[in-house]
């Protein structure tokens, strides 16, 4: 069976033309309409964004402001503990010398004069002492010796050379006094 086009070659040209003007039109307005979405979905995601950074900035800077006051109030506490620490410090210090004296004469035995006694603050709260006195015995100088070691305000008991003198002995002790309240 042979078959004849009874049809122009030019009109099918022209329609086949036509067909794939409309195929190319029809494929271009999807991609466009494919893009406007995608455009669209981007717009909507950037303009969340934006919202939930405003958002988050505004509860940025109410933050800051809270942040600020919190700073300034622990820099008053701290001024405050400061202040208290040194009005406990003075309060420790107003009995020191009283609470040292009675415990220092409790320590001292009956057969031993003070002669003299230089009393230096050391960075630790405790006192450095330098004592000059008379025994009457070297039972008197030992015994002082143990008192003072077994005592535990008193460390670091050294006892300087002791010397006869007529009837007594003259010796030197030098110790460090803590007051543990």
């Amino acid at each position: 069976m042979i078959k004849v086009n009874l049809v122009p070659a030019e009109i099918l040209a022209k329609a086949r033309q036509r067909q794939l003007l409309l195929q190319a039109s029809v494929v271009g307005g999807v991609l466009a309409v494919v893009l406007v979405v995608i455009s669209l979905v981007h717009w909507a995601g950037l303009y969340r964004l934006q919202n939930e950074y405003n958002y988050k900035e505004s509860k940025l800077r109410e933050l800051s402001a809270i942040v600020a006051k919190v700073e300034e109030l622990e820099k008053a506490s701290e001024a405050v503990r400061a202040r208290l620490g040194v009005i406990e410090t003075l309060l420790k210090g107003r009995a020191f010398y009283p609470l040292f004296m009675s415990e220092f004469a409790r320590t001292v035995p009956s057969g031993v004069k003070v002669t003299s006694m230089a009393t230096a603050i050391q960075g630790n709260g405790g006192l450095k002492l330098t004592i000059v006195a008379v025994a009457n015995s070297n039972d008197d100088v030992a015994a002082w010796m143990r008192t003072l070691e077994k005592d535990t305000h008193f460390a670091a008991v050294e006892l300087g050379p002791v010397a006869a003198a007529g009837k007594g002995y003259n010796f030197t002790i030098t110790t460090m006094y803590t007051l543990k309240l």
